[in-house]
């Protein structure tokens, strides 16, 4: 009984001295990573050490001291730890210390153990505000951001101007693939006044839709005030210069058809910025051949994108290609594409001038052709996307075509392994057969589901996409129709912190996957470096 009553004078007396500072410190925007050691092997000068106790109450009462000093030394980590072990001994301290020591808990990288106590905390205390909103946060923390999105629903629809649910939620919409959708809850709060965990929301917003103008703006905003915050703004600045650097990538690949066509293909590229523009250079060289002919395609291009307004984005490339045969000759091609932000979705439109280099047999023939395409992409609750598309093809052989495509996508709850589904209906139609070497079917209909997975460990990652699907057409006064197959992988490594090399392959059955219209497969290997 004497240890209990100088364990709580002593904790009394901690609560008195700190009360004023601790309470004011703001809810980091995610946990902070930290390396943790058993606090047993690191005990500090003048520090009581956790002595064997007649009941789990005295000891889990002398872990929570230990906790609490910790935490006024503001070592995060090891106060996580200590608080660790007093909830795990004792359930019956107030619900006040328990979501402070859940906090803790998160914060020191202990999310699972968090997420446990702070259940327990609502289900004796449904009403709890403060603990629900933890609670989401720290589901979005360990990527389960559909419940973190359920949690902050609860205490919006109580209270729906809540600051701290209002951010929990659109951090849960960022880190679920769903940045856009994000953006208009941050600027909602950064109306009532400046926040630096809600600016900082939003700049990591636009960062990864690419509009480098906001994200560079919104850093310059950014007054840390805490030694965390002064961690993300440096973190943040860190991003956007490695989604800026200049880079160069080099590749390989080998391509083989059901009929006899071979392609080897190399390429090299350059990329930079300037102001809000990233510009980029490219070549890539085409040596084709089959049993009948060879002819090589040389393409040259430099490419120009930026998003100049947060609602905008542009883009174009210009070029030159040369083909290399019996028929040599050069053409210009080019293209131009703007989209704009509508609501949480976009819309799209572009128009191109392009060379078919894919057989040696449409290198031969001088296929071109003009393009002009539409697309309209759309987010749905519960992180399912709708897309659909147009394209209209101007052949130089005096051939139309017209390219119809809408598609589904659902991406699970899952954060590695990442598992996304959906089903694609495609509708290509032209208006001849041209006997140029290209696949111009008339009605052709395609149905396809779609698979993907990702997963990453240490510096190597995988991502395999594998495709089944039903399809029909008319052509060269046959009909056939059935099931076809297919599917691409990578298999890539962080050789550096600014190096990265993928191994990749593709291949399959699908009549409108290859422009030849024949069963495919391509492999190759392909190198990126940012400097």
């Amino acid at each position: 009984m004497g240890g209990a009553m100088r364990s709580f004078w002593g904790g009394l007396s901690l609560a008195a001295m700190t009360a004023g500072g601790l309470l004011s410190i703001p809810v980091p925007a995610h946990p902070q990573a930290m390396t943790v050691q058993a606090s047993e092997s690191v005990p500090e000068p003048g520090m009581r050490t956790v002595e064997p106790a007649e009941s789990a109450e005295e000891r889990a009462l002398r872990h929570k001291d230990r906790g609490d000093e910790f935490r006024v030394r503001d070592d995060i980590g090891h106060a996580g730890e200590e608080y660790g072990k007093a909830l795990s001994l004792y359930g019956g301290f107030s619900l006040e210390d328990r979501l402070l020591m859940a906090r803790y808990l998160s914060w020191s990288g202990r999310i699972d153990e968090a997420v446990r106590e702070l259940n327990a905390i609502l289900a004796e205390d449904p009403g709890n505000a403060e603990a629900r909103i933890h609670l989401a946060r720290c589901l979005s923390w360990r990527g389960d951001h559909r419940a973190s999105l359920a949690e902050s629903s609860k205490v919006l629809a109580v209270s729906p101007d809540d600051k701290d649910a209002l951010l929990a939620r659109a951090n849960a919409l960022k880190w679920s693939g769903d940045p856009t959708a994000g953006v208009s809850i941050y600027k909602g709060i950064l109306e009532r006044g400046e926040d630096f965990d809600t600016r900082m929301g939003l700049s990591q917003a636009f960062l990864s839709t690419g509009y480098i103008r906001g994200a560079r703006e919104g850093a310059k905003l950014l007054t840390p005030e805490y030694p965390y915050q002064e961690k993300e703004r440096k973190n943040l600045y860190a991003e956007i210069d490695k989604a800026t650097r200049p880079d160069l990538g080099a590749g390989y690949s080998y391509y083989h058809d059901s009929d006899e066509n071979r392609l080897d293909r190399y390429s090299l590229s350059a990329g930079f910025w300037t102001g809000y523009w990233k510009w980029g250079v490219g070549y890539l060289y085409t040596d084709a051949a089959n049993p009948s002919r060879s002819a090589a395609n040389h393409d040259l291009s430099l490419s120009a994108d930026s998003r100049p307004a947060e609602w905008l984005g542009v883009g174009g490339t210009a070029g030159v290609n040369r083909t290399s045969n019996d028929n040599s000759g050069s053409m210009f091609v080019g293209s131009a594409r703007a989209d704009v932000t509508v609501l949480d979705g976009r819309i799209g439109a572009g128009v191109a001038r392009k060379a078919f280099a894919d057989t040696a047999e449409l290198i031969e023939n001088g296929i071109r052709f003009t393009e002009i395409a539409s697309f309209v992409e759309y987010p749905l609750p519960y992180r399912f996307t709708v897309r659909a598309s147009h394209a209209f093809r101007d052949y130089s052989d005096d051939n139309r075509s017209h390219d119809w495509q809408g598609s589904i996508r659902h991406v699970f709850g899952l954060k590695n392994p990442t598992l996304a589904a959906g089903y694609r209906i495609r509708s290509l139609d032209f208006r001849r057969e041209s006997g140029s070497g290209y696949f111009d079917p008339a009605d052709y209909l395609s149905h396809r589901g779609e698979l993907s997975v990702d997963y990453a460990k240490g510096k190597g990652y995988v991502r395999l996409a594998p495709f089944i699907g039903y399809q029909s057409f008319r052509r060269r006064g046959d009909t056939p129709e059935g099931v076809f197959a297919g599917g691409e992988g990578v298999i890539g490594a962080h050789a550096a912190d600014s190096v990265d090399i993928e191994l990749h392959g593709e291949g399959s059955d699908e009549a409108g996957g290859s422009a030849s219209g024949f069963t495919y497969y391509q492999f190759g290997v392909r190198m990126k470096a940012r400097f």
